[in-house]
C-alpha cells in the first residue's frame, strides 16, 4: 500500500470514528456497523484511484489552482 493511501485510511477511519462518537460501542452491531461503512469508504477511495492511475493522474490533476480559475 503506498504511504498516500495509508494516510488517506488513517484520516477516513478518524473521520469515521468522531461522526460516531455519540454510538454505543458495547453494542456489537454497531461496531460492525462501523467497520463496515469504513471499509466501504476505503475500498471505493481505492477504486477512484486505481481509475485515476489509469488515466496517468493523480487526484491534483483535477484540484483548482491557488489563486481559482480566473487566470
Amino acid at each position: 500500500m503506498k504511504k498516500k493511501h495509508l494516510v488517506s485510511l488513517i484520516s477516513l477511519i478518524k473521520e469515521s470514528l468522531s461522526a460516531h462518537k455519540m454510538a454505543d460501542w458495547n453494542d456489537k452491531k454497531v461496531v460492525e456497523l462501523v467497520a463496515e461503512i469504513i471499509t466501504k469508504k476505503f475500498a471505493r477511495y481505492i477504486k477512484d484511484q486505481e481509475g485515476l492511475e489509469k488515466l496517468g493522474k493523480t487526484e491534483e490533476d483535477f484540484l483548482a489552482p491557488p489563486n481559482g480559475l480566473n487566470q
